[in-house]
């Protein structure tokens, strides 16, 4: 069965790479929220990590078209904000805008150039670190979620155009953008209380992996249970030319991998190996899973057939006596 050739693999790094920053971000601006300034270097990774990841994604969404620098044109070019398209153009322009913003507030040579043209910006540093975390968590969801929305608004794909799709996208980026920050405080966070941090952020690791699969099977047997197009889509990862992939990458690397590392971690048992060992298996496949579920739902959107229905009938084999 042929696969979906129309968009490639620019916009599953897109995708990728775009929910990945926005997890990052809503996972260092609530520690941010939540600890003050204990843990000040995963949070100054994480900000910079996100807004970073995000625009390399946005490049990459731009790359596909052809044409990478319309985004200097973009205040001409999406102003009918009654399309996705515009709206999320916007979303991503501003989170990116912010994310640099936030990650400044948590950079101490930037922190004291500022403060010398207003002082504010730095006796008040607490109160602006914690309206751009705000803010900033509301716009990194607008991304997570528009990922999905990207594929939900075409009609005629039906494994794409489910309100499911954006649903698993989200949690996806979550977890992976939180297995990100999870492996920095591990390897690198030298601050008072990171072991405590360390257990909240698996247990959380642990929840969404939980809560992805529950969404992934969700959505495969509703598709599974939808229109014949939708159904070959289905198909085509649970037995088909993607199973490999879908099990192996998906299920196996995304999914089952992490959640053994964050047990074996809690457990106590992940004390017995060499340190740094399971934190980098565990983002390793989380970031392979993370990317291999977009491509492989990118891959499996098939068109809608505009046939008859004798013609499918014909397809499926059925044959009518003279």
């Amino acid at each position: 069965m042929q696969l979906q050739t129309t968009w490639g693999w620019l916009i599953a790094v897109y995708f990728f790479l775009g929910g990945l920053g926005a997890g990052a971000f809503c996972t260092v601006a609530l520690i941010a929220l939540l600890s003050g300034e204990r843990f000040k270097a995963t949070i100054r990774f994480g900000a910079w990590a996100s807004a970073i990841v995000i625009a390399v994604g946005t490049l990459a969404l731009l790359a596909d078209v052809g044409v990478p620098l319309r985004a200097l044109v973009m205040y001409n070019s999406f102003v009918n904000l009654n399309s996705w398209m515009a709206r999320g153009a916007w979303i991503l322009f501003f989170a990116i805008l912010l994310n640099g913003l936030f990650a400044l507030w948590w950079t101490d040579a930037a922190l004291t150039r500022a403060g010398r043209i207003w002082k504010p910006l730095v006796e008040q540093r607490a109160l602006w670190r914690a309206i751009v975390a705000a803010i900033g968590i509301l716009l990194n969801l607008g991304v997570a979620v528009y990922t999905g929305i990207l594929l939900n608004v075409l009609p005629f794909r039906p494994f794409w155009n489910t309100d499911i799709l954006p649903v698993l996208f989200t949690v996806s980026a979550l977890d992976t953008g939180l297995g990100l920050i999870t492996a920095y405080a591990t390897l690198r966070e030298r601050a008072n209380g990171v072991e405590r941090l360390r257990l909240i952020l698996e247990a959380f690791v642990i929840l969404l992996i939980l809560a992805e699969g529950a969404v992934l099977a969700y959505y495969l047997q509703t598709m599974m249970g939808g229109v014949i197009d939708a159904v070959r889509s289905a198909q085509l990862l649970l037995n088909g030319a993607l199973s490999p992939l879908f099990w192996g990458g998906v299920v196996g690397f995304g999914l089952l991998v992490p959640l053994l590392v964050c047990v074996v971690q809690l457990s106590g048992l992940g004390k017995r190996f060499r340190p740094g060992v399971a934190p980098v298996i565990a983002i390793s496949s989380c970031l392979i899973g993370g990317f291999t579920l977009r491509m492989v739902v990118l891959l499996a959107g098939l068109p809608q057939m505009l046939s008859s229905p004798a013609l499918l009938q014909i397809l499926a084999g059925v044959r009518f006596a003279p």
